[in-house]
């Protein structure tokens, strides 16, 4: 087993020059299935595609999600193992939310689950291979720098009612 660094409090440099996560990459069988989903159910435009990955973007950043193909007889993510949690895409604002869900709901995408995080407010998904994804938006009245204890709240919410 390689060496694992000690876990707990240790110093941190000033500036590690980390700024923000660039992308995610993901591993699926069927690569049409992944440009259905995530260019045609989360309407990513594709930056370049060939026979093994597609790199998948919002805007006019270079790639925000790549995917790269495996063999179909790959196993499926489990809910038990060591990996990837979900990844999270982030929409600007509550109606934009609202809006999201039913667009997932048209399109015969399972709503898995809805939480307010006290921060955010978000509805998971998984893609068609069984990676979990969380699409939320900020809570702007929630000042996560001086309330702490975001880690723990998770509330169920009806994000159809947010607009009400």
């Amino acid at each position: 087993m390689a060496d694992v660094m000690p876990v707990g409090p240790r110093p941190v440099e000033a500036d590690m020059g980390i700024k923000r996560v660039g992308h995610v990459v993901l591993k699926m069988r069927d690569l049409e299935v992944a440009k259905a989903f995530y260019g045609g159910i989360l309407g990513m435009k594709i930056s370049s595609e060939s026979p093994i990955a597609i790199f998948f973007r919002f805007g006019d950043y270079h790639h925000d999600i790549g995917v790269f193909k495996v063999s179909e007889d790959a196993e499926l993510p489990k809910e038990n193992q060591v990996g990837l949690l979900h990844f999270a895409l982030v929409v600007d604002s509550q109606e934009a939310l609202v809006q999201m869900h039913q667009h997932l709901k048209d399109r015969g995408v399972t709503i898995e689950a809805m939480f307010d995080h006290g921060m955010t407010r978000s509805l998971y998904i998984y893609d068609p291979e069984g990676n979990a994804i969380e699409i939320y938006c900020e809570v702007p009245e929630y000042d996560w720098r001086t309330n702490d204890d975001f880690v723990g709240y998770l509330k169920p919410i009806d994000v159809e009612a947010l607009t009400s």
